[in-house]
């Protein structure tokens, strides 16, 4: 009997977070570039935008423009603490926080060791495969096609949503055996939680990104979570699931 796995993308199947820290590192560059010896120091910045960051998508998910406005409101609080005041530098913040979604670094870099030859293993055992990614619609889309991810699943297989929990995994594991579904993620707070309240099995990668999914209580303790410390561990242990 065939089985479903629900494949979460950033930091499962194709690194994220770099492309935020890259940015980050020009975001700060410019800040004490333009600045100079008002530029408060490096950590004081960090912590300022990422704050800013995580309250941008408590607020409003996981929506494009969340990262780049926290870089411009970053530089713009920056500003008013230094006395000074920059529209243009604001702006030119926004920017360089959009640099985090470079397509031609998604397509250089493409996908996790051994996630297109898992792929290709549960495809012709003729498994399931549904992709479930949070995020800007866009920039996901843009993301899936550069990777070329889109060639191990259906088109009507693809779900982008701008927040990820129980009530969305129902939603798209509709009808199906909970028992043979197995969500395949990097996250406790955003894929295993919601997987498990969901009902069902969960592959957990353990790869916790940045301050907003380490807010969580641990690995719960619970006989549908199988560990594995890479991809690969679905194809190696395939006979165990």
């Amino acid at each position: 009997m065939n089985k479903t796995f629900i494949f979460d993308y950033d930091d499962t199947l194709a690194w994220c977070e770099h492309d935020y820290c890259y940015a980050i590192i020009d975001f700060l560059k410019f800040t004490i570039d333009k600045l100079g010896h008002k530029a408060p120091d490096v950590q004081s910045i960090m912590e300022l935008e990422m704050g800013l960051n995580k309250q941008g998508v408590l607020k409003h998910g996981f929506k494009g423009d969340v990262f780049p406005a926290s870089c411009r409101d970053a530089y713009r609080i920056i500003c008013e603490r230094a006395g000074v005041e920059d529209k243009q530098g604001e702006e030119e913040a926004y920017n360089i926080g959009m640099r985090a979604f470079d397509e031609k670094r998604y397509r250089e870099r493409g996908l996790v060791e051994g996630a297109a030859e898992t792929l290709e293993f549960l495809v012709s055992q003729r498994d399931e495969l549904i992709l479930l990614t949070k995020g800007d619609r866009e920039i996901q889309q843009k993301k899936i096609e550069a990777t070329g991810l889109w060639r191990y699943f259906r088109v009507d297989a693809i779900n982008i949503v701008e927040k990820k929990n129980a009530d969305t995994i129902r939603d798209v594991i509709a009808g199906r055996d909970k028992s043979r579904v197995w969500h395949v993620g990097n996250s406790i707070r955003s894929d295993v939680n919601p997987a498990l309240e969901a009902g069902i099995n969960v592959i957990y990668i353990p790869c916790e990104t940045w301050a907003y999914e380490r807010e969580h209580n641990g690995v719960p303790d619970d006989s549908r979570i199988t560990t594995f410390s890479s991809i690969t561990g679905i194809k190696e242990n395939y006979h165990l699931l």
